[in-house]
């Protein structure tokens, strides 16, 4: 898609899209390229302690159709944390 954002590209991807009724979809797209590999992609983080503070945040951690938890990676990709120089997160 990138590439079909450049000058004199942009009126062909918006008819590719309209064809496929896509068109007024809205896409979340990261301009940063940020390797969730390499950070968050293993864990849901630390469990809230209380009652609330979980179902509070336990949303974020579901799909929002079927109510069912978002798979984790099992990949051994090596972590980097806030607590890393090579954490691509905290720039």
């Amino acid at each position: 898609v990138g590439t079909r954002l450049a000058p004199g590209q942009k009126e062909g991807l918006r008819q590719n899209l309209q064809a496929a009724g896509t068109l007024k979809k809205r896409y979340w797209i990261c301009a940063f390229t940020i390797n969730q590999h390499s950070s968050i992609c293993h864990s849901w983080g630390p469990t809230p302690q209380s009652p609330e503070a979980f179902r509070a945040g336990d949303w974020r951690r579901r799909d929002t159709v079927t109510g069912k938890l978002y798979p984790l990676c099992d990949c051994a990709h090596p972590k980097h944390l806030n607590d890393s120089p090579l954490c691509e997160m905290n720039k």
